[in-house]
């Protein structure tokens, strides 16, 4: 018998003038390798869903953000014998000048705007999340 794996993650909607960052994974992280996805990951026991946040995106982009709400709630089995629920939130940066440091779980970033997400080779569901969201809605959330 297979032991089974539950994992809970985190993404941010870091958004920006009208723009959301995007990470593209790097050869050695886990899965999806040289897929994009929202910056973020697993919560660590003991720790909240916000301060896993907070924590993860300060180690993959270098950014300190706000917190401002949840925006999508997700589930998907990885692999047959591991699941992953995940809250994605809206979020903006507590500085206005942002300078993205990428960490070594990936290799590259992009700012997109509702007329140019497209064309990205996306990890599992972001890419459906991104179709449909709310582009106006995200730009009165961050006022």
């Amino acid at each position: 018998m297979v032991d089974k794996k539950f994992f809970v993650a985190v993404k941010s909607v870091i958004y920006v003038n009208g723009k959301v960052l995007i990470v593209r994974r790097s050869k050695g992280a886990r899965g999806d390798f040289g897929t994009w996805e929202l910056p973020g990951g697993r919560l660590e026991f003991g720790e909240t869903p916000e301060q896993a946040l907070c924590r993860e995106v300060i180690e993959e982009v270098g950014i300190a953000v706000d917190i401002l709400r949840p925006l999508d709630c997700w589930s998907f089995l990885k692999e047959e014998d591991t699941q992953i629920i995940g809250v994605t939130y809206l979020c903006k940066p507590q500085l206005e000048s942002v300078e993205v440091q990428l960490s070594n779980e990936h290799t590259e970033y992009s700012w997109i705007s509702e007329k140019d997400w497209n064309g990205y080779e996306y990890s599992t569901g972001v890419e459906d999340a991104i179709r449909n969201w709310n582009w106006e809605l995200l730009e009165r959330g961050t006022e």
